[in-house]
């Protein structure tokens, strides 16, 4: 009898286990998102728990999102993001604006079946995730803000440019100038195949760069596992069409907004300086701000608190 209920314990922990790992195995899919446009979207994790949207940065996948999840192994939420326009396996949407990750997530939701979600987004995405929040509030329960930069100039004497780390500073006067100032930008500095340690050290704290020496060997197994094909679009073109939309209207407003929303940042942030968190947060109704000491542009260890918190109950 013992030798018997010690198999089937046995049998139920290697089940349990395997459909743990099943959870942590992310899965990719494609969805038409209306006017000939195609997004890539990756899931990950169980399928009978809140829905959660997250939108990556600048300039980036959505495959980052999902190292982070799998990272953390926030099993009690359910992850789905996508490459934005332009980005990975995504069509590009030239001169799109803000606003228009609206109607991206919609089509995502409509996909799934799913009537509400919380959606985060993080850097670049951090304003995404507002717009999402501000237009689409029957179909968003909570919406958080990570290390998000503010708009190009806002109320009560805001301005983007001002307090920047110097790489910032020089990104966003480029992008006043247009365009092709934006691409020049990237040549010089964005472009993964320019390596300079010396930005990088402007770009990303002692912290956020242990965190990425860490996450590196996850993110190659993923990016292995998933089996993606190489992009056809030209990620320059993608970061040129984020930087103009940066210094054009957003297309809603913050103070308009209903949905619960948190805005996270670290203090230690050389990329988005603190005060444009500090900002957005005195202009969306209903949000609160959390600062982080010692903690820099890469929040990936925080993630199992954010989710926690967007998956909440009010």
């Amino acid at each position: 009898m013992n030798q018997q209920l010690h198999a089937d314990a046995s049998a139920a922990a290697v089940e349990q286990s395997t459909a743990i790992d099943k959870y942590l195995i992310p899965r990719v899919f494609e969805i038409q998102t209306g006017q000939g446009m195609t997004t890539r979207a990756y899931e990950v994790g169980p399928p009978d728990v809140p829905l959660v949207i997250g939108i990556h940065g600048t300039p980036s996948t959505g495959l980052g999102h999902v190292v982070n999840y799998v990272a953390s192994g926030a099993i009690f939420c359910r992850l789905v993001t996508f490459d934005r326009q332009g980005y990975g396996g995504s069509t590009p949407q030239p001169g799109r604006k803000v606003h228009h990750i609206a109607p991206m997530v919609e089509a995502i939701l409509d996909h799934l079946a799913v009537d509400t979600a919380a959606v985060y987004g993080h850097s670049g995405g951090g304003m995404l995730a507002l717009a999402t929040a501000a237009l689409l509030p029957s179909r968003v329960s909570r919406a958080a803000c990570l290390a998000g930069n503010g708009p190009n100039f806002g109320a009560r004497g805001f301005d983007y440019a001002d307090g920047c780390s110097p790489l910032m500073l020089e990104e966003i006067l480029e992008a006043r100038k247009g365009p092709e100032a934006s691409r020049e930008l990237y040549q010089r500095y964005v472009d993964p195949k320019v390596s300079d340690p010396e930005h990088e050290k402007l770009l990303y704290s002692e912290n956020d760069r242990r965190i990425m020496r860490l996450l590196a060997p996850l993110r190659e197994k993923i990016a292995q596992q998933l089996a993606l094909p190489e992009s056809l679009y030209a990620t320059e073109d993608a970061y040129v069409d984020d930087a103009q939309s940066w210094v054009s209207p957003w297309g809603f407003d913050l103070g308009s907004m209903t949905v619960p929303t948190r805005i996270y940042h670290g203090i230690e942030d050389l990329q988005v300086a603190p005060r444009h968190s500090e900002w957005l947060q005195s202009q969306i109704p209903n949000s609160t701000l959390e600062l982080f000491p010692h903690i820099g542009h890469n929040l990936s260890q925080l993630m199992p608190h954010i989710f926690a918190w967007l998956v909440g109950k009010d």
